[in-house]
């Protein structure tokens, strides 16, 4: 368990962000395989997606700061600009000048050309973010921590919390149910999608589930590693015999599976099941495992990861699993074998670029604190006036990723 007062990151929580951010480079490369009509493919895709993105809000509310909602509304949302939304735009920038050297596919934009460029800049902003795709979710957890900012404050209690997270969860799944504000098949894209605003009312019931978890002390003490094992496996068993039930009820039918970048959430109990099982099998999983300091270290840095993840996204993944359809079999094994292989080589090769973006330019992959060689700090640390101690309060002891 982190000592009271610690200063100590809690290893399993990087761990656990590792093994989430390697179901999203997994998940993009077996979607290629399934866009060409691979049923294991999509069969597997539909499972991880029950609950890996559901999970990144987990973990993030098990690592909220307290702290933060002390600061001032204006410091709040510098602070939130500089780690968040600053990184989006870096990123955005740095694919918009590759997709000008390397060919990609970025959505059916032509690029590069004027009229592509424009295009894709309009719905970054008003909709969905064309030259990186997976960086959409830097977008999403801003707003959601928005809504955090100006709810928790009045969450008093345990039993207040877990009433607000009936309420964000119901309340959210049914808005976007009844307006379906975004999405694609029906041209529902500019002017309604803007960070994902209508998104962050269901996801801050998952942040505020990681708040709680946190609260009561939930895997901070020490635990036996059968009895963690054992957790992970039977609720790996839920998903697996739930997942498929979550079906006919998608906002993105083409999609037969939980797509949260459309709002596409699927049955409102099956749904919450499986996301709610599938989360709790990563912190079983993390929690069992040794934190190996590569694996770790990637998991401290998993903002900078997932905006990475588009070199793959747009460049090699869709080359690549047409080759693979083409020349390999497409059974679950052999789907499941490739996914597991490209993942762990598309990892690996970020592991020097995570350090160079580190070492040359922290500021702008959401260490805004940082001092680099070629930009200093963008802003000054903090010392919050209140920061509650011990496992029942909600602070953490992470910079931010």
């Amino acid at each position: 368990m982190t000592p009271q007062g610690s200063t100590a990151r809690i290893q399993f929580i990087d761990v656990a962000r590792f093994g989430t951010m390697a179901l999203v480079f997994y998940g993009h490369f077996i979607e290629r395989i399934m866009l060409l009509k691979n049923p294991a493919a999509a069969a597997q895709y539909k499972f991880i997606y029950a609950f890996h993105m559901v999970f990144f809000f987990v973990l993030a509310g098990y690592v909220a700061r307290q702290s933060d909602l002390y600061m001032a509304w204006g410091k709040f949302l510098t602070d939130r600009l500089l780690s968040r939304l600053l990184p989006f735009a870096f990123f955005t920038v740095l694919f918009m000048g590759a997709a000008a050297v390397f060919p990609g596919d970025f959505l059916q934009l032509e690029l590069p050309s004027i009229q592509g460029y424009a295009k894709g800049l309009l719905n970054t902003v008003f909709g969905i973010p064309m030259f990186c795709v997976p960086s959409w979710f830097l977008l999403l957890i801003f707003s959601v921590e928005m809504v955090h900012y100006a709810v928790y404050r009045f969450l008093k209690s345990d039993a207040a919390i877990v009433i607000a997270i009936i309420v964000f969860y119901l309340g959210g799944y049914l808005f976007n149910w009844q307006f379906d504000l975004f999405n694609p098949m029906k041209g529902r894209v500019i002017g309604w999608n803007y960070l994902f605003i209508h998104e962050a009312i269901i996801m801050y019931a998952f942040y505020l589930l990681g708040v709680y978890l946190r609260r009561v002390g939930f895997l901070l003490e020490n635990r036996f590693p059968l009895r963690l094992t054992g957790g992970a496996i039977a609720m790996f068993l839920v998903v697996l015999f739930t997942y498929r039930l979550n079906s006919g009820h998608f906002s993105f039918p083409l999609y037969d599976a939980v797509v949260i970048i459309f709002s596409s959430h699927g049955h409102v109990v099956w749904f919450a099941l499986t996301a709610l099982a599938g989360s709790l099998m990563m912190l079983f999983a993390a929690r069992a495992l040794p934190a190996w300091p590569p694996v770790a270290w990637m998991g401290r840095n998993t903002l900078i990861l997932m905006c990475l993840n588009g070199i793959f996204y747009h460049f090699i993944n869709p080359p690549a699993a047409r080759w693979v359809v083409a020349h390999l079999p497409g059974t679950p094994v052999v789907v499941f074998g490739v996914g597991c292989a490209v993942t762990v080589i598309s990892l690996a090769l970020c592991m020097p670029l995570i350090y160079l973006l580190n070492r040359w330019v922290p500021q702008l992959v959401g260490k805004p604190k940082a001092a680099g060689p070629l930009i200093g700090p963008l802003c000054n640390a903090y010392l919050a006036p209140f920061e509650p101690q011990g496992k029942g309060s909600d602070c953490h002891v992470y910079p931010k990723v």
